[in-house]
């Protein structure tokens, strides 16, 4: 126990230390006039003038931008460094802002309760590995003595930590960290002891937990550009969801990455692994909400086939879709919004009412009267996105505008009434015309409801509907002057939409980088949808030319505000 503590507050001590020098390079900037550069609670958003005496806007000269491991980085991390662990682990929750989780790890801080987190899961990883000579000797390269005194502990620290902070260790780290496991291997007469303190240790550090990447003004196209070792984590992450490998780190400390050249070779080989798929599919998943479908409740009297095993059975059509058809190599990414193409098993057949495949998933054409097409037509979204007994087309209509045309509804004014009255001798469209009577409540309701109805032949759990409870449904209405009548005509009508595939590349512009507002680089966000066009509408296509693009390799140099600092 009492070594137990003593490494315990060891870690602590560095993790703090670390902490405090992560905190202060990334608040010099601002210290001296600057912000650090790109990130979401500095630069993201600023506009107008710093409001100084003299009239002259102070622009952002770049600095480090945090950004905290999602738990699906953390674990492709963990794994990356260590191998398998199949400890259960328990991680601080992803927060999601402006619909996406790479925005959130901008802005969020590690607290104390996710310093404990962190912490359990450290220990409980390191814990594995360290509990087999095999596995421990093998990951450190040799098996050292009881006191740690070998010259192969120094070296495992520095490649095992530039692995896991993804930049060099100072000479001063590596004796810190070092010593606190000599420290650890003679109170427990245990290399594997004060090796796994040492591990866990760098596991905890800020350095590890934080994604720290770093730009600088460049004089020459006025952009703060990112260095080579930072565009290593960004396109690692970006593309695989896992650090950067050896390879990657030696071409960023040769230079290679600091040319758009340079970036789309080491891109290459990365958009080739599997897991770039996954990642893309990761991407339009969060743009739809998808996962929504997993938390929603349904009446259990109205919809008793809603159960979990239903659920996820959605939740898995809507990614096959997504990987096979939207992304499928060639394919037309605007298939997103108008495929006839989906997926089913025996448990999701009868929501799209289809025979049930004899085994598993399969693809499937939905029929002219399906009444539903694409993105929208998944029961994945339009379960997530109805109440617990009705379809509400005002929740559906909100999000539509909101994810895929970026528009966001001012809230309902106070004191009006949103719940509507029952009345089964009319239609939802029909009650909420009426509620729409108020000027006050037209303005909006005009805006997205009419989105909301497009789907209503498909109900609370997505399943198709030829009348509302007997009554005729009226599921026309109009996008950007495009007519439309029913799910399918919706999609299509979305295809075609300049706004939507605007806001598509809006999203994907903040995903990648991880910032709340993309309007500071409204023109590199416009030269996306030019770039996408100009690849015959293929996502992997587009992908490999941004990660080379300004848009990727640098951030806009926004005016430093008060606001922002």
């Amino acid at each position: 126990m009492k070594v137990g503590r003593r490494a315990s507050r060891l870690i602590r001590e560095f993790s703090a230390l670390g902490l405090i020098g992560l905190c202060a390079s990334a608040c010099t900037a601002v210290v001296a006039g600057e912000l650090p550069g790109g990130h979401a609670q500095g630069t993201s958003g600023a506009s107008g003038s710093a409001g100084n005496s003299g009239g002259v806007v102070a622009l952002s000269k770049g600095g480090p931008k945090l950004r905290v491991l999602t738990q699906a980085e953390y674990k492709n991390t963990l794994s990356y460094l260590l191998g398998p662990i199949s400890a259960e682990l328990t991680l601080p929750d992803d927060l999601y802002s402006g619909g996406f989780t790479a925005v959130g790890a901008s802005q969020v801080a590690i607290n104390s309760t996710s310093v404990g987190l962190y912490e359990s899961a450290s220990l409980a990883a390191s814990a594995e590995v360290f509990a087999d000579a095999a596995r421990w000797q093998k990951l450190v390269g040799c098996e050292p003595k009881a006191d740690l005194s070998d010259a192969c502990v120094a070296t495992f620290i520095q490649t095992f930590g530039k692995r896991a902070f993804r930049r060099d260790l100072s000479e001063s780290e590596v004796q810190q960290w070092l010593q606190a496991g000599q420290n650890i291997a003679q109170l427990s007469g245990s290399a594997a002891q004060g090796l796994g303190t040492i591990v866990s240790g760098l596991l905890q550090s800020p350095y590890f937990l934080y994604r720290v990447e770093t730009n600088k003004l460049d004089v020459a196209s006025g952009r703060l550009k990112y260095d080579g070792q930072s565009m290593a984590t960004r396109l690692a992450f970006l593309l695989t969801g896992s650090p950067p490998s050896d390879a990657l780190l030696a071409a960023a400390a040769a230079g290679d990455l600091d040319t758009a050249d340079g970036v789309k070779k080491a891109a290459a080989p990365l958009l080739n692994d599997p897991s770039a798929l996954e990642r893309m599919a990761g991407f339009f998943s969060e743009f739809s909400q998808a996962q929504l479908a997993l938390v929603v409740v349904k009446s259990p009297d109205l919809f008793p086939s809603f159960t979990p095993a239903l659920q996820n059975s959605m939740l898995t059509a809507t990614q096959l879709f997504l990987k096979n058809i939207v992304l499928a190599p060639g394919a037309d990414v605007r298939s997103f919004y108008d495929s006839n193409q989906t997926f089913v098993d025996a448990t999701l057949a009868p929501i799209y009412g289809v025979s049930a495949p004899a085994s598993g998933f399969a693809q499937i054409t939905l029929g002219p009267d399906a009444g539903r097409a694409g993105i929208l037509g998944q029961a994945a979204v339009l379960a997530g996105h109805s109440q617990a007994d009705h379809t509400s087309p005002t929740r559906r209509g909100v999000f539509i505008s909101e994810a895929f045309l970026c528009l966001t509804p001012s809230p309902p004014p106070n004191g009006v009434i949103t719940i509507l009255p029952p009345d089964p001798t009319k239609t939802a469209r029909q009650k909420m015309e009426a509620h729409r009577s108020n000027p006050s409540c037209a303005s909006c309701h005009g805006i997205f409801d009419p989105y909301g109805f497009g789907l209503e032949h498909l109900d609370a759990i997505g399943q198709y509907r030829a009348t509302e409870d007997g009554l005729t449904i009226d599921a026309t209405g109009t996008l950007d002057g495009t007519a439309f009548d029913g799910g399918a005509q919706l999609g299509a009508a979305f295809r075609q939409s300049p706004r939507a595939l605007s806001c598509m590349m809006d999203s994907f512009y903040r995903s990648a980088n991880g910032v709340a507002d993309a309007s500071p680089d409204s023109d590199q966000v416009t030269s996306l949808g030019q770039t996408l066009a100009a690849k015959s509408y293929v996502w992997r296509d587009l992908v490999a030319e941004f990660v080379a693009s300004d848009a990727f390799r640098s951030a806009p140099a926004t005016p430093v505000t008060a606001g922002n600092q």
